[in-house]
């Protein structure tokens, strides 16, 4: 059973899903499954979109590992309860020493930090911290097995979220707004080289005239000038800038409920959904017909 959640678990990882977007079929996933001796799975007389939905729901069932946590969040907080049409999301976004799991901006900024089954907590406090500096919202998001062990590790301000084995985000604590504890300096090292220049611009009415090597420094010396709550109204707009899901908007509800976060992820044009939409619909043994494959030959 281990090795058929870790074979069907490769399904949603990031190389494999990019192939079916950009190539319309995956090699690697041939070779991965000839290895776990799965072959059998994907020359299935089902359609591709049946085998994602089918393999989710095992590994919701038996191995709720990363993937399966940020579709939660993607599906039930983002489509749920905010709007595509005015929210953007991030997921694995550098933050200091820390990437951060998922990440939505709408009116403010929110943190999800996923901590499965599978995980341990070391790094849980150091990451926590980080996300502190730049978030005004902080949360965790995990099983109830986990709830102990997280409230030992975090104090009061961090939400902790718990998806339930009913596939709900379950609430145990609301995050406090940490706006008046984020900090300028880490705030600024999110932003690329274009827009903290075009913050400068906006709010000094020009830009400091030095050499490259000099610029990073005087504009971050007069971007901590400005007040927290600029600081943070921009950030939200340039990373809303940065990535929205217009593409979306009309066409999310026509993808499967398990590919929700990699079709977000993606930010495919209106032409290659439509393309992986047509793929979705296709037979599993004809998209990976046999003879299109020397297993032995992929790499």
């Amino acid at each position: 059973m281990q090795k058929n959640n870790i074979a069907l678990s490769y399904l949603f990882t990031s190389n494999v899903l990019r192939d079916f977007f950009y190539n319309h079929h995956s090699g690697r996933l041939v070779k991965f499954f000839d290895e776990f001796n799965m072959l059998d799975k994907i020359y299935q007389n089902i359609t591709l979109k049946d085998f994602f939905e089918s393999s989710y729901k095992q590994l919701l069932k038996t191995y709720r590992n990363e993937y399966i946590f940020k579709n939660a969040i993607a599906q039930k907080i983002l489509i749920g309860r905010h709007s595509i049409n005015s929210s953007s999301l991030f997921t694995e976004l550098r933050v200091e020493t820390s990437k951060a799991d998922v990440v939505i901006f709408n009116g403010t900024s929110h943190v999800y930090e996923i901590k499965t089954e599978l995980d341990n907590f070391e790094r849980l406090e150091s990451q926590i911290e980080n996300y502190k500096k730049v978030f005004e919202y902080v949360n965790v998001v995990s099983v109830e097995s986990k709830i102990d062990e997280i409230k030992s590790l975090i104090d009061e301000s961090v939400g902790i979220i718990i998806l339930t084995d009913k596939y709900t985000l379950r609430t145990i604590r609301k995050a406090k707004s940490g706006l008046n504890r984020l900090n300028k300096e880490s705030m600024f090292n999110l932003l690329r080289k274009n827009e903290y220049l075009q913050i400068i611009q906006k709010f000094y009415n020009s830009v400091p005239d030095l050499p490259n090597t000099k610029i990073y420094s005087a504009c971050k010396e007069l971007f901590i000038k400005l007040p927290i709550e600029i600081i943070h109204k921009e950030m939200l707009r340039t990373f809303k800038e940065r990535k929205n899901h217009k593409n979306f908007i009309s066409t999310i509800s026509l993808f499967p409920n398990s590919l929700k976060i990699a079709v977000l992820e993606s930010d495919l044009s209106m032409e290659e959904q439509k393309d992986f939409s047509y793929l979705l619909n296709q037979k599993m043994n004809v998209i990976f017909n046999k003879k299109d494959y020397n297993v032995s030959s992929i790499s």
